[in-house]
C-alpha cells in the first residue's frame, strides 16, 4: 500500500473511532456536535462535485481551524446566490454568470476567493464522443443534426460549447442540446442517444481511462484558453459582516488547498475520486488559481460569453467584476483590489501579505481600516 493509501486508511480508522465515541452522545440527543469557539459556515455539499472545501477536509486543514464547514446537503434548483441572500447557506461556489444575475437581482453576497483555471492537460471541461465517431475537433460540422448532452443550461457546460461551435462555423440552431444528469451522459453516448457529451473532472479522467468506449474530441481550453471558467467562492454579506476574521481564515485555507492540489495533481485527483465516489485511479482534478486570488480578466469573460450565446439580464451590462468580487479577505493579497489577470499571480506564496481584513466597498465591516 502506498504512503498516501496508508494515510487515507489511518484517517478512515480515526474517523470511525471518533464516530463510535460520539455515537452515544448523538443518540442521547445531547450536544450539537459543534465545537465551542469555532465559527461554522453552511456549505451546500453536492456529492459528485469537486470542492476545495472537501479536499481541505481530507487534508485535515479544518481540524484545528477557527472556521469549519457545516455541510447542508446538495444545492437545489434555487441558485446558490439566492440561498445566500435568504440566509439558508453561508458560502457557496458556482459559475460567475449566476453571480452576475444575482447581483442584478439585488442579492447581497460577495465573491471572496477564486477557483479553477484551465490548462491543456487539466481542463475545466472536456468533450467526449463515442469511440469511432466522425465528430472531431477538425470536423465539428458533423454535429449539425446531432445531440449534445449537457447537465444544465445557461452555465459553463452550455455556453462554452455553443460559443466554440459558433466560432468554428457550426450552425448552433441545428444542434440539439439535451439536459441530463452528469452521470447519465456517458451511458447515453454509449447507447447512441447522445453524440457528444460535456464533462467536468472527475468524470473526465474516468472517460479518458476507457479509450475503447470514448474519445476526447476537444476541451474548454480550446475555447477560452488559460483563463478558465471561474466559479469563485461567494459568501453572504450577512455572514461576512458577522465573521470577517473567520472569512479571512476560510480564504487562507482555500488558498493553501488550491496550492497543494496544483503541486500534487495525482494525489489531489485521488482525493477528488474519493470525495465524489468515482474510482480514484481513474479520476482527474482541476487546476486552481494560485493563492485563491481573484482577477478581473477571468471574471470579465463571463459578460462576453453570455452576451455572445446566452441571455444577459437587463442591467448586467452596467456591472463589472469589482462590483461583485474582492480580495479583501485573502491573507495573500496586498490590497483588496482584484488582480488585472492571473498573469500577475504565478508565484506560490507561503507567507501572508497582510495582517487583517482589508477595506472593501462591497461589505460594510465595522472597525476595518483603509
Amino acid at each position: 500500500m502506498s504512503v498516501f493509501g496508508r494515510l487515507r486508511l489511518i484517517k478512515k480508522l480515526s474517523a470511525l473511532s471518533a464516530l463510535l465515541v460520539a455515537a452515544p452522545v448523538l443518540l442521547a440527543g445531547c450536544g450539537s456536535g459543534k465545537e465551542e469557539g469555532v465559527v461554522y459556515f453552511r456549505f451546500a455539499n453536492s456529492p459528485t462535485a469537486l470542492s476545495l472545501v472537501r479536499i481541505a477536509e481530507e487534508l485535515g486543514y479544518w481540524d484545528n481551524a477557527g472556521v469549519r464547514p457545516e455541510y447542508v446537503g446538495p444545492a437545489t434548483a434555487v441558485p446558490a446566490v439566492q440561498l445566500l441572500d435568504q440566509g439558508k447557506i453561508d458560502i457557496a461556489t458556482g459559475m460567475f454568470n449566476n453571480d452576475i444575475d444575482g447581483k442584478v437581482k439585488g442579492f447581497k453576497f460577495t465573491a471572496i476567493a477564486s477557483s479553477m483555471l484551465d490548462l491543456p492537460k487539466e481542463p475545466h471541461m472536456a468533450y467526449f464522443t463515442k469511440a469511432g465517431s466522425n465528430i472531431t475537433k477538425d470536423n465539428l460540422k458533423a454535429l449539425e443534426g446531432k445531440t449534445v448532452g449537457v447537465n444544465g443550461f445557461n452555465s459553463c457546460v452550455d455556453l462554452v460549447i455553443k460559443r466554440y461551435l459558433k466560432n468554428n462555423g457550426v450552425d448552433v440552431a441545428r444542434v440539439n442540446f439535451l439536459e441530463l444528469k452528469p452521470e447519465l451522459i456517458a451511458p447515453a453516448i454509449e447507447r447512441g442517444e447522445v453524440d457528444l457529451g460535456v464533462f467536468h473532472p472527475p468524470l473526465v479522467g474516468v472517460l479518458l481511462s476507457k479509450p475503447d468506449k470514448f474519445t476526447q474530441a476537444f476541451t474548454s481550453y480550446d475555447d477560452w484558453g488559460p483563463l478558465g471558467g471561474q466559479a469563485p467562492y461567494v459568501a453572504s454579506n450577512a455572514w461576512l459582516q458577522k465573521n470577517p476574521q473567520a472569512a479571512r481564515e476560510f480564504v487562507g485555507i482555500i488558498a493553501k488547498t488550491a496550492n497543494w492540489a496544483n503541486a500534487h495533481p495525482k494525489e489531489s485527483a485521488e482525493i477528488a475520486g474519493k470525495t465524489t465516489g468515482y474510482p480514484v485511479e481513474q479520476t482527474t482534478n482541476w487546476h486552481y488559481a494560485p493563492n485563491a486570488l481573484l482577477d478581473k480578466a477571468s471574471l470579465q469573460l463571463w459578460w462576453d460569453l453570455v452576451e455572445e450565446v446566452g441571455t444577459p439580464l437587463p442591467g448586467s451590462e452596467h456591472l463589472k467584476p469589482e462590483d461583485i468580487a474582492t480580495n479583501a479577505f485573502n491573507p495573500y493579497a496586498k490590497t483588496a483590489d482584484l488582480l488585472e489577470t492571473q498573469d500577475h499571480n504565478t508565484v506560490i506564496l507561503d507567507q501572508e501579505q497582510n495582517d487583517r481584513v482589508l477595506k472593501t466597498k462591497l461589505v460594510d465591516i465595522q472597525g476595518v481600516e483603509e
